[in-house]
């Protein structure tokens, strides 16, 4: 007898979402997962009793997947503001949701932050973007087509110009999208545009890894062995790093891209190994209070100086912060992520410095934080060597963000079908 149906290997969004539907099928489900807790590259560590998620990482409340598979209530979601601050030099200038925020939407006007002619063009987006979701024409997780643009691409063609998307499309998606080029593919961007326009920027009370951990809450108690990593994904099972083997009907490979490609045998190997990956460095900091009069995310427009965006988590959302401190958490710029980190962290006080005066200069490091795999590179020519099918080979399959689209709602997506064509095959 096989020690269960199915065997998922990794417990991140995407395994976790898989193993829930294929338990919902009446199937008996193990996920074997390799560290001492569940959520992938979505975790959450405490440090002096703050709460500081592994790099920049915001939920949206209008992602489809998330209002299927999640309870919403449960997480306490604390939101953003919408819009962003656009720091340039020295100065904050906000960037609003005219339909949401129409008062500071005419602020923006006024102060030059956005121009007439990229107002409507921007209103045109945003109708554009909202009707395809809604009509069920905008699908980021569908074929992709020889004709794909790139977000630099569609802006352009849309008419907007290089200073607008300069001092807010290239700084706000480029956070999203952890590349400032903008060569993340269009139906991308404007999926998220549309959960945007839709919805907030979220965080759970007490950090990201209560998602996760919601999930796995919902399996059957035993279905998930921690600290059990998989060395080998083969024909009817897989054998542990101890040596144990486990057998399955069907295995499904959970983990990330790169972990994926060296499990599976080399004849389940194609296109889809070798796509490249994006990294990101987080420094979190301890402060009296927050430099913030509204739980607003802060972007950079100008090169000048290593921060890519600034949050205050504990503006946003109860447990990331003890009672009378603040958590501040800078995402870095890719090209100050190397080097000496001392030296960063002083250049990002002294960027803070320029925008909220020197009390910034006080902030207390509490951890630089490296995510060599964040996301999968989401390029037009890199999004058609995703996998064609969730099928492998007989009995094993695969799922994660880059198998469809590089986001939290994609990684439940891709577990929710995965598991949804290993029950239709049996």
């Amino acid at each position: 007898m096989n020690d269960a149906d199915c065997i998922v290997v990794g417990a991140g969004l995407s395994g976790l979402a898989c193993a829930r539907e294929l338990d919902a099928g009446g199937r008996r489900v193990l996920v074997l997962e390799a560290a001492d807790r569940v959520g992938g590259r979505m975790a959450t560590d405490p440090v002096d009793g703050f709460h500081i998620d592994r790099g920049f990482q915001v939920y949206n409340d209008a992602y489809p997947e998330g209002r299927r598979q999640l309870d919403l209530s449960g997480l306490r979601l604390g939101r953003f503001d919408v819009g962003a601050l656009i720091a340039e030099g020295a100065s904050l200038r906000r960037v609003a949701d005219p339909w949401r925020r129409p008062w500071a939407a005419v602020q923006s006007l006024c102060s030059g932050a956005v121009g007439l002619a990229d107002a409507l063009r921007t209103a045109r987006l945003r109708h554009d973007a909202v009707a395809a979701f809604r009509a069920g024409r905008l699908d980021p997780d569908g074929p992709v087509t020889a004709t794909e643009r790139t977000t630099a691409e569609e802006l352009e063609a849309r008419g907007f110009s290089a200073g607008f998307v300069r001092r807010f499309f290239a700084p706000f998606f480029g956070g999203v999208f952890l590349e400032r080029s903008l060569e993340t593919a269009a139906p991308v961007f404007l999926f998220d545009f549309a959960m945007f326009a839709l919805g907030r920027a979220c965080l759970p009370a007490g950090g990201m890894a209560a998602i996760p951990a919601q999930l796995a809450a919902g399996l059957p108690a035993g279905t998930v062995r921690l600290a059990s990593p998989v060395r080998a994904v083969g024909p009817g099972g897989v054998e542990l790093a101890s040596g144990e083997r486990l057998s399955a009907r069907d295995v499904i490979v959970a983990t990330d891209r790169a972990a994926a490609a060296l499990l599976v045998p080399p004849v389940d190997r194609g296109p889809w190994a070798g796509r490249a990956d994006k990294s990101t460095v987080l420094v979190a900091f301890a402060a009296d209070r927050s430099p913030l009069a509204t739980p607003t995310l802060v972007v950079t427009a100008a090169g000048d100086g290593p921060i890519d965006n600034l949050t205050v988590p504990s503006d946003v959302a109860i447990g990331y912060a003890p009672a009378g401190a603040a958590l501040v958490t800078v995402s870095v710029r890719g090209e100050h992520a190397g080097g000496n980190r001392a030296a960063l962290v002083t250049a990002v006080r002294e960027q803070a410095a320029g925008w909220f005066g020197g009390e910034a200069r006080s902030w207390r490091q509490l951890a630089i934080v490296d995510v060599p795999r964040a996301l999968p590179d989401e390029s037009p020519a890199a999004r058609r060597h995703r996998p064609a099918t969730a099928g492998l080979g007989v009995g094993r399959w695969m799922c994660g963000d880059h198998c469809g689209t590089a986001s939290i709602n994609g990684a439940l997506l891709s577990g929710r079908q995965t598991a949804a064509a290993v029950l239709a095959a049996s």
